[in-house]
């Protein structure tokens, strides 16, 4: 029983000793205060962002939006993928989002990107902090798969852009979700391809 009591004394040291020594060494008394003081769906997004790249390896899987383009009977790749930009550009005049560039990066297979973005959004976000230039202009990426020949649409998840850090004041909050809607519902107009 001596020897028993023994044991549990040293496992209780040597995790007491675990614990002030990770407190110290990652200085988790300022990161407890840092972290209380962001938005309160910052912490959600970055494990949701974590666990698929745990789960995938992939960064940028963590980051990024994918939808699998649907092919109308009766229209051929190209048609299909003219009629998405199409839709995504009436969505994107709907949300206020001018398309600012395209780039067709290759023909076989078909890879496309259209930038979108509201000046007046985007100075509001830059004299915010300019810091949110590396988030501008919002893409959309036009992928085929080489390997099968299905077409998906990609766009930056901006969970983390808009809940990352500190909460953001009320109207830049209300800018940066109206584009996410704009960006999401292109996005679906795409997949859906009416």
């Amino acid at each position: 029983m001596k020897l028993f009591k023994g044991l549990l004394t040293l496992i209780g040291a040597i995790v007491v000793f675990g614990l002030a020594f990770a407190f110290v060494k990652f200085d988790l008394g300022t990161r407890i205060g840092q972290v209380a003081k962001l938005d309160s769906q910052a912490l959600p997004e970055y494990m949701k962002m974590f666990d698929v790249v745990l789960e995938t390896g992939d960064p940028a899987k963590g980051m990024i939006r994918r939808a699998k383009m649907n092919i109308p009977e009766g229209m051929t790749k190209e048609e299909a993928i003219a009629n998405a930009i199409e839709l995504m550009d009436e969505v994107a005049e709907e949300y206020g989002l001018a398309v600012v560039d395209n780039k067709i990066m290759n023909r076989k297979p078909h890879i496309q990107i259209r930038a979108y973005c509201s000046k007046t959004i985007g100075e509001k976000f830059v004299a915010y902090s300019p810091y949110f230039i590396g988030f501008m202009p919002c893409r959309i990426g036009i992928v085929e798969d080489p390997k099968t020949g299905d077409v998906y649409v990609y766009t930056m998840s901006l969970e983390l852009m808009i809940n990352g850090g500190h909460t953001l004041p009320k109207e830049m909050l209300q800018l940066a979700n109206e584009v996410r809607s704009g960006m999401y519902a292109m996005l679906k107009a795409a997949e859906e391809g009416d």
